[in-house]
């Protein structure tokens, strides 16, 4: 079938089969086999002695997916249960990590909070984005948001959260939209103002690289008109993320704009550098982390350094709900 195999189509005409170097005696022997199947209402090239058809079918060898619908059917009930995947054994071979991973969290019985999707995505597969590119397929299998323990993040209608505006105030701002709901979602639900041992008044959706937009945060942070106003900020540790800090602090140069060590520290302890995400930044830009020593250890830079120069990503997401709600009073 090698010769057949080069064809990325299903039918074909004899001018193609002879163009592909396949002899009129491999076309036959070929339908015999029953590898070819010659389309009659294409007509013959009008040899008498040996016929051939003008167009045929190929006939692709069925894969053997024995051993793949074993591994399925060892899967947790939930992912096997309206027989999507034994059905497209495919993609549980093109996804048979993510999904047994999936299978292992569902099994486990204990109690789980409920956490973000992209949270959740990053707790089970190391990539924040994993669900959000796949939503077709869990519900293909039948997978729902409960299943999973996991919400979408709404989309904001306030980029802040400051439940009482004060003549002095300590905001954070943060990058990613996940970290920023949950941290305001503590402070109206459970009464929160303290994470990682850090009073906060106040939380700010930066929307990434928006907040560095020419007079953007300034003007948003001079109409709240506060004596004397503190700016944390927390983000990605990957190139992208240290240089939306940079170029906010450049942007809003009236204002101290501190980076949120505490969490950062905390996504630090939690990383696995080589099993990292890539990085989705690809201008290779260079970022200074000399200036960060007199907030981290030499051991914290140094891994620090290592996410940048593998150009990995340690997103934000890897501080889920639980981590804040345990951190925080």
């Amino acid at each position: 079938m090698n010769k057949l195999n080069k064809f990325k189509k299903k039918r074909v005409t004899l001018e193609e089969l002879l163009s592909a170097e396949i002899s009129e005696q491999e076309i036959l022997s070929f339908v015999t086999e029953g590898k070819l199947v010659p389309l009659k209402s294409s007509g013959t090239n009008g040899n008498l002695r040996n016929p051939l058809y003008k167009k045929y079918s190929i006939v692709t060898e069925k894969e053997d997916h024995s051993v793949t619908i074993s591994e399925i059917k060892k899967l947790h009930p939930k992912l096997v249960a309206n027989g999507y995947l034994l059905r497209k054994p495919e993609a549980f071979e093109k996804n048979q990590a993510e999904l047994t991973a999936i299978s292992r969290f569902l099994q486990d019985n204990s109690e789980k909070c409920y956490i973000s999707r992209r949270e959740r995505s990053f707790q089970l597969f190391g990539e924040e984005k994993y669900l959000d590119n796949n939503i077709s397929l869990m519900q293909s299998i039948g997978l729902t948001e409960n299943d999973l323990k996991f919400y979408t993040t709404p989309e904001q209608c306030f980029s802040d959260y400051i439940p009482q505006r004060k003549e002095n105030m300590t905001l954070l701002i943060c990058e990613n939209k996940d970290i920023w709901f949950n941290i305001r979602r503590l402070m109206a639900e459970e009464s929160c103002y303290e994470f990682f041992g850090v009073h906060i008044d106040g939380v700010i959706y930066g929307q990434g690289n928006d907040v560095t937009g020419k007079g953007k945060f300034s003007s948003y942070a001079r109409f709240l008109n506060s004596g004397k106003l503190s700016l944390l900020y927390c983000g990605d540790i990957d190139r992208a993320g240290f240089d939306i800090f940079y170029r906010l602090c450049k942007e809003a140069a009236e204002f101290d704009i501190e980076l949120f060590a505490p969490i950062y520290k905390k996504m630090l302890e939690f990383a696995d550098v080589s099993s990292l995400p890539e990085s989705d930044d690809k201008r290779g830009k260079d970022i200074e982390t000399d200036g960060l020593r007199e907030l981290f250890s030499d051991e914290e830079i140094d891994k620090i350094n290592d996410v940048l120069f593998a150009d990995k990503r340690l997103p934000q997401e890897i501080i889920n709900y639980e981590v804040l709600k345990n951190n925080s009073r």
